[in-house]
């Protein structure tokens, strides 16, 4: 049996951060901006994972304000009921477990993000790298909306969430195609 809890302790935060850093295959790290709501993943008698619901990315890639048929400026206007899925990460792997787990998420992210924020979520949206295929959000019946821009293979690094406004200007060159993500939304909430 699948369980969600939300971290709320410190105790239960520093439990879903550690899985994060210690099994994740991409972005090991648990430092993040904005909202960030961590769900615990039970199995049983133990946690076997996390999966993060936070704050979106701006600029926003054109295929979300596409599929929202809005512009920037009409999207920042339900900029909060859109929430980004920052981190779903198992520590354990146990066979055909992941779409059951973002059916638990669906069934509750509704509710716990006007609990926790006030917003009525509407969607969330995850990005997909090109060495993943999201077979576990396409087993969820989440839809492919496009891929985002993407950014030069030989540009600086650069996070637009955690570097200051200088850092940013300074390593800013405009996105030519490399390392496409798609992005994948579920709205069935």
């Amino acid at each position: 049996m699948i369980k969600l809890t939300i971290a709320e302790t410190p105790e239960d935060k520093k439990i879903a951060d550690t899985i994060v850093v210690n099994h994740h295959s991409y972005v090991a790290s648990a430092r993040t901006v904005g909202r960030c709501m961590k769900y615990l993943i039970h199995y049983e008698d133990r946690i076997i994972g996390t999966f993060w619901i936070g704050s979106g990315f701006k600029p926003t890639p054109k295929a979300i304000l596409n599929h929202f048929n809005m512009s920037q400026k009409e999207y920042d206007g339900i900029f909060n009921r859109v929430a980004d899925n920052k981190r779903f990460c198992m520590a354990e792997r146990i066979p055909n477990i992941g779409s059951q787990i973002l059916k638990q998420v669906r069934i509750r992210a509704k509710q716990d993000w006007m609990n926790r924020y006030g917003d009525d979520l509407m969607a969330i949206i995850t990005t997909i790298g090109p060495s993943h295929n999201g077979a576990v959000y396409l087993a969820d019946n989440w839809k492919n909306i496009g891929e985002t821009a993407g950014l030069p293979a030989d540009r600086k690094s650069v996070s637009m969430k955690w570097d200051d406004t200088e850092g940013i200007k300074e390593k800013y060159v405009k996105p030519t195609g490399e390392n496409k993500k798609k992005i994948l939304i579920t709205d069935r909430l």
